[in-house]
């Protein structure tokens, strides 16, 4: 490793201003971690500006600055408050001008939102690295062409988050896969029947039933419409079971809908955006995901995290977190009738689903721990940045 080389990376998040989840959390501590070679500047949001993203419109008026921001303060890491305007393509090259000049940056690394696209693009103008984290199938939803046209001639090195997504991507692109983690610590501590009962309770869940979970946003891409359909088929010849559907999305009031169309109401919890979702995850028995081509699946490692076995479809990134038949159940992607069946042997059969529900946070401590994702993602930043080239993992 090449000694006090401090080369200096300008992280442009894009995060949501109100939430801070293990996804935020990991760039924090990946950034707050004291390396002889790299060091970061992160450009937040103020909070104040109107293209802000919240997931809830009534935190807009409530933070004084966006939650994810305190954190860095708490972490010591430095950062520099601006806004990038969606639209103003002047204003924006102002604002990177004053930051290039200002400061020593070596390389422009994005995340998410339009925020990503201005500062590759005004990145690469002045000369810098461009890295670009890719955490979805980017080029399989709309303007392609000008997707392509964009990371061909703008984009350096991409950070894919699974091997799924890198398959996605450009033939051309310098692609680094690092596979997204969790922060794991001590195994989840497992509540006794009286206090899991009272958690349930508090939650409005039936104590008695077997609650099967899905933690997912409202999207097509999530196919709530056919978790529905299972679930139907579940209850067609299981009454004790209830279903929670967190999250919130465009196509959530449909599936509320349809619940009263099919007078299934009873059944369901939808709370919607929640804060408290470890409790909703303790309280559960299964969970469920019922996403195609996902990019990589962050719910079905929080869920295996707690101990709870996942039934998902073998696509996307999910197909390369669970081990089928062991932390879970991988059903082709294709085949609902199977999902039901899998899904109903694991509501029938508590021994097996409390087996796999205990591989499945060994597979998480052991494969997907956020130490060993930094690591990697600092190899990764270091053969771009720094030259040193990437150790065999």
């Amino acid at each position: 490793m090449t000694p006090n080389v401090n080369k200096t990376i300008l992280f442009v998040p894009g995060f949501v201003a109100d939430t801070y989840s293990e996804i935020e959390a990991s760039f924090v501590e990946l950034c707050s971690k004291p390396d002889d070679d790299i060091r970061f500047l992160w450009l937040v949001a103020s909070g104040a500006s109107k293209y802000d993203r919240y997931w809830k419109s009534s935190n807009r008026s409530v933070l004084s600055e966006p939650l994810y921001v305190t954190h860095l303060k708490r972490a010591g890491i430095p950062c520099i408050v601006a806004d990038i305007s969606k639209y103003n393509a002047i204003s924006n090259f102002l604002l990177f001008r004053r930051i290039f000049k200002d400061y020593p940056i070596d390389a422009v690394y994005t995340h998410f939102g339009f925020e990503r696209f201005w500062a590759t693009f005004f990145g690469k103008l002045w000369g810098k690295i461009t890295i670009w984290t890719e955490h979805w199938h980017s080029l399989g939803t709309t303007h392609v062409f000008f997707k392509k046209a964009f990371y061909r001639f703008f984009v350096d090195y991409f950070i894919s988050i699974s091997q799924f997504i890198t398959q996605t991507l450009p033939k051309h692109a310098r692609v680094f896969t690092v596979l997204n983690a969790i922060r794991v610590g001590e195994k989840p501590q497992k509540h006794n029947g009286e206090q899991r009962q009272r958690l349930r309770q508090e939650l409005g869940l039936d104590p008695s039933a077997t609650i099967v979970l899905m933690v997912a946003s409202f999207t097509a891409q999530k196919r709530h419409a056919l978790a529905l359909k299972i679930c139907e088929a579940i209850l067609a010849v299981r009454k004790n079971v209830r279903f929670v559907f967190l999250g919130e999305g465009p196509e959530r009031k449909g599936v509320i809908r349809k619940l009263r169309e099919v007078a299934l109401e009873e059944y369901f919890v939808l709370p919607g955006h929640v804060e408290n979702v470890d409790e909703y995850y303790r309280a559960a028995d299964i969970s469920m995901f019922t996403g195609y081509n996902d990019g990589f699946g962050y719910t079905v490692l929080e869920a295996m995290r707690h101990s709870l076995s996942v039934v998902a479809f073998a696509s996307g990134g999910p197909a390369e977190i669970i081990k089928d038949g062991v932390s879970g159940l991988l059903i082709n992607e294709t085949d609902a009738k199977k999902f039901v069946s899998g899904l109903m042997a694991l509501i029938d059969n508590s021994e097996r689903r409390s087996l796999m529900g205990q591989r499945a946070h060994q597979v998480v401590e052991e494969e997907f721990s956020r130490d060993t994702w930094i690591e990697r993602v600092m190899d990764a930043l270091r053969a771009i940045v720094v030259s040193v080239p990437v150790r065999d993992p």
